[in-house]
Parts: structure tokens; C-alpha cells; sequence
């Protein structure tokens, strides 16, 4: 679908970042060729194309959208083409013998042996310069007498040519390659995005699988295709070595050739050993990231609980195990990348020296040749491990993507059209399962979808479901948890196995799931969904659901960006939302999942009165819903049990026949009405006075010091805008930081170890040198012996230095890599504790004005980047700089009149540097940001399939996959390209920097400069040429990992510590409080300085021992007061006493630990059930199981493996959402505080546990002081006192049967608004 024509293209709006928006409809349909194909072969070969775009981008000048992307690169090209290739396949071997890997070398087959051959040609040109040209040079300045002026100038130009040839040939391979490598990556993930996308919502597939599939399989296909050809020749360029060095030396010179073989080996072999060591080291990751992320996303409770420094010891101890296992693999992955610098000089080393033990001869001229072919095989050595690992995870990769493609998905059972033509759904002794039954088995069934971990049931479902639903009905669902309530809807979407019976449905579907799904857009995207845009409709449709005032806080309205699933929203707006999605749909048949669940009390009414009942009119309805106020307005009520259907009929019907339905309707009007979940994220009160978002400036991923966006900021510019405005080099400051968290003075040992190193092998090529200019000694030889090394009368001191110098660069090699290692991890670790320990302090506020997923990458994805890739590149370009550095030391010692071209190659690469080093640091950064937004959308897609199915909007999403993929690919090529700009100019200096050298080797006479020192001179100076590619590119490298220490740093050095944290100003006693009364003398609290007052001036006092309902409209205050008594937000003014002590002069650790909470939604961490309840271990087994007898939880626990030291994951696992309340509730009874609050304790329950709950609380907290905060009216008419608050202040406070009698009073107000139901 490629969306001309569409009146769905006007849905797609949102632009990928602003450097390719206006672009990118010309590179998905391919209108206009690219600047990249328009490019010449001599401008492709010499990378100038990119040179007008250096300089622009350098002027601040450049518009991005007048580089597009060519349509050969683009994601419907390759995408198609692969897909095609790929059916192929599958049709000519069959399923079971299709071969991905075979498919993806006939897609790129041509380009890849054009590579092949230009990178042999490579090799050729590396071995000619190095070896027969050099050769023939030091054979003319030997026989100085018999040299030709001509010759040798031809010498001089002819190997400045090689090697410029080298270059061009090289930046040729590296330009053909990348566009190779873009094409492989952009078809492979565009193969799984099209089988994602066409995936069943409950397969077996995580979403995370596929992200990773699509993302991290896909990058590291194009790294292999990168660095594979590269190393390919090797081999060719392995055995010409062997030939040529064994002709000039002899046969000895296998030993230097058997060496690099088993230099190779052992690369790989470690190489091999490092990825295992990462792999065992990933789960532990995984382990604390999980980990931190549960601290990070319920940080409120954990400060209420005061169990901070559980969880930090707990992360600092996964830590600890994990940086062990990573510095292995980063000790072994340091040897590995300091053996290819040194692997030549070991060769030489061995070879010469057993040469010459045999007496065998070797002079400068047959020296100097080996020397030179043996280090031009360094180009290889390095870059083998790398291609290694990444060809081995690329084959890993493409088998996952193989088996992903094989999924199949469940066999179409819905009939598309009803016997009845007024039935919209018929369903006739339907039993349906997850999976198909492979064995029979005791399952449980599920309903909450969302927390489910497995497929692994074999019993159905759904069982023997037998209903009509006539069009235009509203038919209601209910049933306890687990009844099969949300089983029923997917099995109307299509997404179960249907084992017997049928299911018919007539008309099209809107589905609204129990958990809402927010993709990346705009909330206008999100409710459009690919539709044109009626304003009138669409202004009905926000009306009903009650979304006006969500815009007015929004900080661009309905054209406000979500990222990140939503973040900006409240668990209720993404709910409204999604409703609005369905209505605004038009469709047949509505499917509505619990939508109400996340609404308080009048906002349901409102959803449900105006939305379902008005809105919906004449549309066909299946409500599935806890709220039973609601059923008595339903046409048709459905009852399921146990996965059958219970009962069906009207309400009256039900009521009158006294069965479960009546049951159910009656324990609830007699445990008042069901509660209603608050609208989370953060409160109202502080949304209604945020005046913009929730993003923090000082610590967003944009950075610091940027304007906020303004009102007229284009959507697609609002998570990204900043981004690329950022300064694009990291400063000093950074790198001195890293430092001082290594510690200043092994940081500078370190250098000193790395200057001792690079010294000792220059040393070592300089006794090279002294030995070859000693030549036959001071012995009477022949002539034939004149300058031969093994006449030498003092060869054994030659050979012993030379060896000792070899040994000691290794042993000084072996202690730089072991004390490198540790000095870095050093760094990591102080990084990373204190990142942990300034977040944890951290006010609410922080965490109130800070995007959680920010905070959590900063411990994910930006430590890892600290832990492994910022040494790996940080030690490859300090030892690459050093000798470079030293081989322009040892031109100007053996050339003085060098310095005059050193200086100007120092100076045009400072330059080059300076101007253009920041440009490419950018375009990496947008690569980045493009890439996150794609991931993004990935991530929101493979979460949304049931809704993007249900509507058939697949094409859509597909299409705006395909452009935010295309951006990412846009800059990734010019990234990579301005990379290799660079690097073009810099080896192009460092290859006429040859000519002046050889000039000086040909025509400096032998008398004022020994043949030994030239040869010494010319072959550094080649290896500077070799080199200056990996010194630009580990340059680079090593400033991009180094923007993950400056944002580690922004937190570290921006975040504070909650006020008085560390202050104690009153010393209480240890059974403090006694009581528990609690008086607020004229408080005021403000949530940030510059905001509105949200408590004004409250004048209450709390008896001890009373039990306080707390009530009032959504915004009242009501959660800003549990806020203040926990003193999450420090008072503006005023004071909160509990038994007469001022909380504020009390240490915050004490305090909290004095107050219990059982929260609104119950938490349950990764964990053993011990740990759950008692962290500090303070409590004996046997207090412990009197508290869950108590909240009857004993029997539940006592089944569980291993009882107490049960393992707990996923948030309670497979403990029902009631009995994770329980849990709480056993918590807080452990705690045994005179003062409880009860935040909706039993908002998330159904009656029964309700009921359970009430009465455990009714016993336990007899003797407490109970703070009941709730929507529920009904539920504090027991209390001894209530307390009504409005807009912050204290509007009513006394018995709730004094209230209640007073008809103008605002809680019989509210009472008789919660007791009126649907009208």
C-alpha cells in the first residue's frame, strides 16, 4: 500500500526527525534520484561528493532534505524484493529446508563479489607497496653506486601512487559496502516487520523477541557485511606473503607466516571465549536492569516503605557479579585487541632470530622487505576478531529470523456472516483454547492477559459458549476474575484455537483493550488511527469522552507527541483515548474491555452515559466490566464462571431468578459501589498546574539548556528538536570526570604505561635497525658476507637484546592490559554507584518531572557503553595516536628536515579535525535518534497487534514503519560516510606524506644516513598510511561512547538529595508514636517552587486511634495529603504533628518507617515471598505466617514451592490481583504502625476479595490510627470522622451521619451522586 490517493495519508503527519521530514515522501516512492546516485565513480572512489556537505554542515548551512534517500536503499525496495526471494524459497524446498542465509547472499549476491574482488585488488596493492616496491627501494639505496637519478625519483612516485591507489580503493570498497550493507539490514527487518505485523497478539513471540529480531539481529547483519569482505582475502594475501618473503629471505620465513596463523587462531578462540563470558554475564544484566527498573517504577512506594537501601544493596550486589564476569571479558577482549600491534614485531623477532642462528644470511635489503610485508598483514589481524563475532551473531540472527518466519499463525474459524441477518454475534457450544491440546492437563485459566507468562494450557478456555447478540444491543459481561471475561473478546478477534462449535459475527469490529495502547504519534494520530479527519465527529467523539480538559493540560493539545508509549498520560487519559479511537471508527460491532476500570467514579458515568449509551446508539456492544452498577442499563447481561456461561439474560430476568448474577448484584449494593481505579502517573492536582508535560528539561535525553518547545513546534519535533541542537562534541570536562571516577592517579599511570609501551616497541624496531646498520661487524668477511647479520662477530648480544626487548614489551603489555581493566571498571562502577545512590535520594519531584525510561537507559544501554565499548575504542586510540605520534618522532630523528611536513600534516589534521570532527559526532547522534524512534514505533506495533488487526490499519503502520526505517537509513549513510569523508583526507595526507620520506631515503646519501635508519624511517611511515584509518575512526568512536558518561554525569552532577535527608533535628524514642494523632497546624504544600498551592492552610487534628475517611472530587488533594503526612513534598508553610513532634525534625527514615500504606495497586518485586514481606529480615518465620494467616494468605503461601522462600516474579506471578492485595495488607500488618493509610486499597478487587480485605483490616488495624483515602463515598460511612476535601482545602470534617443529614453539604452531594448509577 503505498498510500497515493489515500484519504488515510492525511493520518501521516507525524515526521521523523526534521533533517529528513520533507524528504520522505520522494524516498519511499522513489520520485527523484538521489545526491548519492547522481555521484560519479571518481567522487564515489574519493568520497568529494561529501565535501560540499562537510562544509555546509560545518557553516550551520546544510538542508538535510536536499539529501534524500535513493529508492534503491529504501524499505520498499529491498523489502519487497527479499520477501519475494524469500516465498521463492519456500516454494521450491519447502518450509523445513528453506535457507535464509541462501536467500540473503542471492539478494546481494553481484554487489558482494564486486566487493570481494575490489578488496582483493586491496590486498594486491598492500602487498605491492609494502613489499616489491619497498624492496626494490632499499635494493637502490644499497647499491648507491649503480642507481639511476630517474629510477629512483619513478621508485619514490610509483609507491606514493600505490598507496594512494590503496586508499581509493579502499574508500571504493567501503562506499560499495555500506549501501551492501544498508540493503541486507533494511530487507531483513523489513522480512520480519511484514510476519510481526501479521502475527496473532498472543503468540508465542514476546514483543521484546521481535524488537530485538528487528533490531539488534538487523545491525549486527550489516556490521558482518561491513567487515566480512574485508577479511576475506586475508588468506590470498597470507599465501603471497609466504611465497614472496620465502624467495628474499628463505624458507625461514614460514616461522614468522606460522606465527600470524596462530595468532589468528588465538583470536578467535578468545574472541570466542569473550562472547560466552557476555553471554553468561547478560542474564545477571538483565537481572539489574529488571531490578532497578521495579525500584525506578514504584520509587513512591519504596520511599514510603523507606526501602531505598534494599534495593540499592540489592542492585550494588548484582552489580558486583557482574562486573566480575564483564572484566574477564574485557581483560581477554584487551589482549585480543593489543595482540595484532604487536603479532609482526613477535614474528620478526623469531624469524630473524632463528635465520640467523643457522647461519643463514640477511642484510638490510632482505630484512627490511619482511619487516614491511609482516606488518602490512596488521591491517587484517585487527579487524578479525571483530568480523569473527559479528559474522558468528549474524548467522545466529538470521537462524531466529528463519524460525520467526516459520511461526504459524492460528487457522480463521470466524464465520463473516450470521445465519440470523439481525444477529451481529453468534456463538453455538464454542470451546476454545490458547493453544491446541496436545495433552490433557490441570490448568488455571486466565482472564488478565497483560501478566500472562505462558501458553502452556491444554485445557480450553472457553467452554460449550452458546449466546446471540442482536445488532444494535448493548450486551454486558461479568464475572469474577479469571472467569474468562477477556478470553471472550479475543475469541470474537480471532485469536484463539477453536476446538469445537462455531462463532459467526456480522460486521466490521473496534476492539478497546483491557490494557490501552498508545503507539508514536500524536494523540490526534492515536484516536484518527489512519482515518480522515470529520471535525465535527471527531469533536463529538471527544466530547463523550470527556477528553476536553486532558487537552487544555497537554502542552500542544490533541497535536502533542506521545513517545514511549504515552508517558505523558495518566493510565485513564490513555484509556479515554483508546474509547475514542473506537467511536470515532464508526464500526459495527464494539468490543470494550474493562475500559472503565481506570476512571474514577464521575468520569465512568460520564464515558458511560454520553459514550456508550448516546454515542453508540444502534451499534452493537459487548461491555465487559467489574462495575455492576452498570449492568442493570445493559439489553442483555452475560454471566461467565469458570470459562462457561453461568447465566444470560436481562437484568430483571437475572434478578428475579436469584442465581450467581443476583448474588454478585447484591454483595455489591451491599459493599457499596465498586471502587474505581484513580487516575495514575501522577496525581490531578499537580496535572492540573503543570502547565506543560512532564519532561524535565535539565534531564531529559535532549540535554540541558535548551527552551522548551513552543506552541507552534511541529509534533514530530517534539522529543527530537533538541536533541539535534546539541553541542556535538563532548567536552574536556567530561573526560576529566571519567578520570577522577577512576582516580587521577591511575588514570595517569595508565598513560604513562601506555607511553612506556609505545616507546618500548619503537625501541624494539630501533635495535632492529642498530643490528641491521652493524651489519657483518668488525670481522674480516668476503664480499659476498658484506653487511649479512650472521657473520657477526657480536650476533648472540643482537639476538639476546633483541629478544629481551620483545619480552619486555610483552610483559609491560600483559600489565597494561590487566591494570587498564581494572582502572576503567573502576571508572564504570564509581559511574554507576553514584548514578544509583543520587537517583535513589532523589526528591519525588525528580521523578514526577523525569521520563522514567531516560533514567532507566542511563543504567541500561549508556552503562553498558561505559562498561565495554568505551574502553575497548578509548584504548584502541591511545595506542594508535602514540604511534603515530612516535613514528613522526623517529621520521624527524632520522630526517631532521622532515619537520617542516610534519608540521603541516600535524596542522591540516588538527584542522580537519577541529572543523569537521563535531559534524560527523552530529550526524551519529541523529543516526541515534532516528534509530530510537523506529525501535519505538516497533516496539508500539508489536504491542498493539490485536488493535491495528482489528481495524486492518497493518498497511498503515506498515508505511510509517517504512519511513521512520528510511530516515534511520538516511542517516546512517551519511554518517557512516562522513566517517569515512575523514578518513579519506587523513590517509590521503598521511600517503603523500611517503614522497617527502622516500625522496629522503632515495637521494640522502649513505654517508650522512645508514640504509638501516632509511629503511627504519620509510616502513613507520607506511604503517602511519595503514593505520590512520582505525586513528580516525577510534577517535570518533571513543568521543560517541563517551556522550553516555556525560549524560551519567548530568544526573549525577543535577539530581539532590531530599531536603533533611541526612538531618536530624529531634532525637524520638524508639516506640515514637505511642498514639498516633496527627494535627496539620495551617499547612501549605506546593509540589515544586513557582507552582499553585494544592493544600491551603489546613486546620486538622486526628485523634488517635480514629478511623478518618478522606474523600472529595477528583483534584481535591486527597493523595496530596498522604504526600504530606509521608512527607514526600516538604511543607510551604505550616507544620504536620504527629504526638505533639514536628515530622519535619524528624530524620526522613524514621519517619516513614513509622507509617504503613497499602497501596491503591499492590506491588509485589522480583523476590522470594520473605523478602516481600520482611526485606530486613526483623521478623521471625512464625511472625511472618501470623500475618498471612491473618489476611488469609497462609493456605495460598503454604502451596507454593518452597513456601516463604517462593520466588516471586512478573509482580506476584500467578497470584490473583486480590491476592497480591492481601500480600500488602500482610506487609503492613508486619510493620505494626500506630498510623495506617489506605490509598483504594481495594480499588483492583473484585467483591469477594473485597469483603476478605475489609474484614482482615477491620481486625488487624483496631487499634491504629486509618486514613482511608477513596473515591468510594459508601465505604467511610462507618468511619468514626470524614474529612471532605475541596481544591486543597478543608471544606467539611465531621460524622459521616451529621454530613449525611445535611442536604446542602458537599459529601451528601457526592454520596448521592455515587448512589445514583446510570440514569
Amino acid at each position: 500500500m503505498d498510500g497515493k490517493g489515500d484519504p488515510a495519508a492525511d493520518w501521516r503527519k507525524l515526521q521523523p526527525p526534521p533533517s529528513y521530514s520533507s524528504s520522505q515522501s520522494e524516498t519511499v516512492t522513489g520520485s527523484r534520484l538521489s545526491h548519492l546516485d547522481r555521484t560519479s565513480f571518481l567522487s564515489l572512489t574519493t568520497m568529494s561528493w561529501m565535501t560540499p556537505v562537510m562544509w555546509s554542515m560545518s557553516r550551520k548551512e546544510l538542508d538535510f532534505s536536499s539529501l534524500s534517500l535513493s529508492p534503491l536503499d529504501g524499505a520498499d525496495t529491498n523489502g519487497d524484493r527479499l520477501q519475494t526471494l524469500w516465498e521463492q524459497e519456500v516454494c521450491a524446498v519447502g518450509p523445513q529446508k528453506a535457507s535464509l542465509k541462501r536467500v540473503l547472499l542471492r539478494f546481494q549476491r553481484d554487489r558482494l563479489l564486486c566487493v570481494l574482488c575490489i578488496n582483493v585488488i586491496i590486498t594486491l596493492a598492500l602487498f605491492v607497496g609494502s613489499g616489491v616496491i619497498f624492496h626494490e627501494i632499499l635494493g637502490h639505496i644499497i647499491h648507491e653506486e649503480s642507481a639511476t637519478f630517474w629510477r629512483g625519483l619513478a621508485l619514490s612516485f610509483g609507491l606514493v601512487s600505490v598507496e594512494l591507489f590503496k586508499v581509493c580503493c579502499l574508500s571504493l570498497s567501503w562506499a560499495i559496502n555500506l549501501r551492501t550493507g544498508v540493503r541486507l539490514k533494511t530487507g531483513f527487518f523489513m522480512l520480519g516487520f511484514k510476519k510481526i505485523i501479521a502475527l496473532g497478539m498472543h503468540s508465542r513471540v514476546s514483543a521484546a523477541q521481535m524488537v530485538n529480531v528487528l533490531t539488534r539481529d538487523s545491525n549486527k547483519l550489516f556490521g558482518a557485511v561491513l567487515l566480512g569482505p574485508l577479511v576475506l582475502p586475508f588468506p590470498l594475501l597470507l599465501i603471497i606473503s609466504s611465497v614472496y618473503t620465502c624467495y628474499i629471505l628463505d624458507y625461514t620465513a614460514l616461522i614468522g607466516i606460522s606465527i600470524f596463523i596462530v595468532f589468528i587462531v588465538l583470536q578467535v578462540v578468545l574472541t570466542r571465549l569473550v562472547y560466552h563470558i557476555q553471554q553468561s554475564a547478560a542474564p545477571t544484566t538483565s537481572s539489574r536492569v529488571r531490578t532497578t527498573n521495579e525500584l525506578l517504577a514504584n520509587i513512591k512506594l519504596i520511599k514510603m516503605y523507606v526501602w531505598e537501601q534494599v534495593f540499592s544493596s540489592k542492585i550494588t550486589d548484582i552489580r558486583t557479579s557482574e562486573r566480575r564476569m564483564l572484566q574477564k571479558a574485557a581483560l581477554i577482549q584487551n589482549v585480543v585487541a593489543t595482540i595484532a600491534p604487536h603479532a609482526p614485531l613477535i614474528a620478526i623477532m623469531s624469524t630473524f632470530i632463528v635465520h640467523t642462528s643457522l647461519g643463514l644470511p640477511i642484510n638490510t635489503s632482505t630484512a627490511y622487505p619482511v619487516i614491511t610485508v609482516f606488518n602490512c598483514m596488521r591491517f587484517f589481524l585487527s579487524m578479525v576478531p571483530a568480523a569473527v563475532k559479528l559474522v558468528a551473531e549474524a548467522a545466529l540472527g538470521v537462524k531466529r529470523l528463519e524460525k520467526f518466519l516459520l511461526i504459524e499463525n492460528p487457522e480463521p474459524y470466524i464465520l463473516r456472516k450470521t445465519d440470523n441477518a439481525c444477529a451481529a454475534v453468534v456463538m453455538e457450544n464454542a470451546t476454545l483454547s490458547w493453544t491446541k491440546p496436545t495433552h490433557l492437563a490441570e490448568t488455571e485459566d486466565r482472564d488478565d492477559l497483560v501478566n500472562k507468562t505462558s501458553h502452556s494450557e491444554v485445557l480450553p478456555t472457553l467452554r460449550n459458549i452458546s449466546f446471540t447478540l442482536q445488532k444494535g444491543r448493548l450486551l454486558g459481561v461479568c464475572g469474577n476474575v479469571g472467569s474468562g471475561k477477556t478470553s471472550l473478546i479475543c475469541s470474537l478477534l480471532e485469536q484463539m484455537h477453536l476446538q469445537q462449535g462455531s462463532v459467526s459475527v456480522d460486521g466490521s469490529i473496534a476492539y478497546v483493550s483491557q490494557q490501552a495502547w498508545i503507539f508514536y504519534g500524536t494523540v490526534q494520530d492515536n484516536i484518527l488511527l489512519g482515518e480522515p479527519l470529520d471535525q465535527s465527529r471527531y469533536d463529538k467523539v471527544i466530547s463523550s469522552c470527556s477528553l476536553e480538559a486532558d487537552f487544555n493540560i497537554l502542552p500542544h493539545g490533541d497535536r502533542t507527541l506521545l513517545g514511549e508509549q504515552g508517558v505523558k498520560l495518566s493510565e485513564g487519559q490513555k484509556q479515554r483515548i483508546s474509547l475514542a479511537r473506537a467511536v470515532y471508527a464508526k464500526k459495527d460491532l464494539y468490543l470494550l474491555d474493562d475500559p472503565l476500570s481506570a476512571m474514577d467514579a464521575p468520569v465512568g458515568k460520564h464515558i458511560f452515559e454520553e459514550c456508550i449509551r448516546k454515542q453508540l446508539l444502534g451499534k452493537t456492544v459487548i461491555l465487559v466490566t467489574h462495575q455492576l452498577q452498570y449492568m442493570e442499563s445493559c439489553d442483555e447481561v452475560l454471566v461467565l464462571k469458570e470459562g462457561t456461561v453461568l447465566e444470560k439474560g436481562s437484568h430483571l430476568d437475572l434478578m428475579e431468578a436469584e442465581g450467581h448474577y443476583a448474588e454478585l448484584i447484591n454483595k455489591h449494593q451491599t459493599q457499596e459501589e465498586r471502587p474505581q481505579r484513580e487516575e495514575r502517573e501522577t496525581t490531578v492536582e499537580l496535572n492540573n498546574h503543570m502547565n506543560g508535560g512532564i519532561i524535565n528539561p535539565a534531564f531529559d535525553i535532549v540535554g540541558e539548556d535548551i527552551d522548551a518547545p513552543s506552541s507552534d513546534c511541529k509534533p514530530a519535533d517534539q522529543l527530537i528538536r533538541q536533541e539535534i541542537s546539541r553541542k556535538s562534541s563532548v567536552t574536556w570536562r567530561t573526560f576529566q570526570e571519567y578520570c577522577r571516577a577512576a582516580g587521577y592517579c591511575a588514570s595517569f599511570s595508565i598513560f604513562l604505561v601506555f607511553v612506556l609501551m609505545t616507546i618500548t616497541m619503537a625501541l624494539s624496531y630501533g635495535w632492529i635497525s642498530l643490528w641491521l646498520w652493524s651489519g657483518h661487524g668488525l670481522g674480516n668477511v668476503t664480499s659476498a658476507d658484506q653487511g649479512n647479520l650472521s657473520a657477526n662477530p657480536d650476533l648472540l648480544f643482537y639476538q639476546l637484546g633483541f629478544a629481551a626487548m620483545v619480552s619486555t614489551l610483552l610483559t609491560i603489555y600483559m600489565i597494561k592490559c590487566f591494570c587498564y581493566i581494572k582502572v576503567t571498571f573502576r571508572a564504570s562502577n564509581t559511574l554507576h554507584n553514584s548514578l544509583l545512590d543520587k537517583v535513589v535520594s532523589s526528591p519525588m519531584s525528580f521523578f514526577e518531572t523525569t521520563q522514567i525510561g531516560h533514567i532507566l537507559r542511563c543504567f541500561s544501554k549508556r552503562q553498558d557503553e561505559i562498561d565495554s565499548l568505551l574502553p575497548h575504542h578509548l584504548n584502541g586510540m591511545l595506542t594508535l595516536w602514540l604511534i603515530a605520534f612516535c613514528v613522526c618522532i623517529i621520521n624527524l630523528v632520522i630526517f631532521p628536515i622532515m619537520l617542516l611536513p610534519v608540521f603541516i600534516l600535524l596542522t591540516v589534521l588538527t584542522f580537519l579535525l577541529w572543523m569537521f570532527k563535531g559534524n560527523i559526532i552530529q550526524l551519529q547522534r541523529m543516526e541515534s535518534i532516528s534509530r530510537a524512534a523506529s525501535a519505538s514505533v516497533c516496539t508500539s506495533i508489536a504491542q498493539g497487534l490485536g488493535t491495528i488487526q482489528t481495524y486492518n490499519k497493518m498497511d498503515n503502520f506498515t508505511e510509517l514503519f517504512k519511513k521512520l526505517s528510511d530516515a534511520n537509513t538516511n542517516h546512517l549513510l551519511l554518517s557512516h560516510y562522513g566517517s569515512r569523508w575523514l578518513s579519506f583526507q587523513t590517509e590521503s595526507l598521511c600517503a603523500i606524506m611517503t614522497l617527502p620520506v622516500a625522496l629522503l631515503v632515495i637521494f640522502v646519501s649513505n654517508d650522512v644516513t645508514d640504509p638501516a635508519m632509511k629503511a627504519l624511517a620509510l616502513s613507520r611511515i607506511l604503517r602511519l598510511t595503514s593505520k590512520s584509518q582505525a586513528m580516525i575512526q577510534t577517535l570518533l568512536d571513543t568521543e560517541v561512547r563517551f556522550i553516555s558518561v556525560e549524560r551519567v554525569l548530568q544526573y549525577i552532577k543535577g539530581c539532590r538529595s531530599e531536603s533533611s535527608r541526612q538531618l536530624q533535628v529531634d532525637q524520638v524514642s524508639e516506640d515514637w508514636p505511642q498514639h498516633g494523632a496527627v494535627t496539620f497546624l495551617d499547612y501549605e504544600m506546593r509540589y515544586r517552587q513557582n507552582l499553585p498551592v494544592v493544600l491551603n492552610r489546613l486546620q486538622v487534628h486526628i485523634r488517635a486511634g480514629e478511623k478518618l475517611g478522606v474523600v472529595g472530587r477528583a483534584g481535591s488533594g486527597k493523595s496530596s495529603l498522604a504526600a504530606a503526612l509521608f512527607r514526600l513534598v516538604d511543607p510551604a508553610a505550616g507544620s504536620v504533628l504527629i504526638d505533639g513532634v514536628d515530622i519535619t525534625s524528624v530524620h526522613l527514615s524514621n519517619l516513614r518507617s513509622k507509617l504503613s500504606i497499602i497501596p491503591q495497586d499492590p506491588v509485589l518485586f522480583t523476590g522470594t515471598v520473605r523478602y516481600n514481606l520482611d526485606p530486613f529480615n526483623r521478623h521471625s518465620d512464625e511472625e511472618i505466617w501470623a500475618a498471612l494467616e491473618k489476611t488469609y494468605m497462609k493456605d495460598t503461601i503454604s502451596n507454593l514451592d518452597g513456601k516463604l522462600q517462593a520466588e516471586l516474579t512478573d509482580n506476584g506471578g500467578k497470584l490473583s490481583v486480590g491476592q497480591r492485595q492481601l500480600m500488602c495488607l500482610s506487609r503492613a500488618l508486619l510493620r505494626d504502625s500506630k498510623i495506617v493509610l489506605l490509598d483504594e486499597a481495594t480499588a483492583s478487587v473484585d467483591s469477594e476479595t473485597d469483603a476478605l480485605i475489609q474484614i482482615a483490616m477491620n481486625e488487624a488495624f483496631r487499634c491504629c490510627t486509618v486514613l482511608t483515602i477513596t473515591h468510594r463515598i459508601n465505604s467511610v460511612l462507618q468511619a468514626d470522622r470524614v474529612l471532605v476535601l475541596d481544591q486543597g482545602e478543608v471544606v467539611e470534617f465531621d460524622h459521616p451521619d451529621v454530613l449525611r443529614q445535611n442536604p446542602d453539604s458537599l459529601f451528601s452531594q457526592l454520596l448521592k451522586a455515587a448512589n445514583a448509577g446510570p440514569s
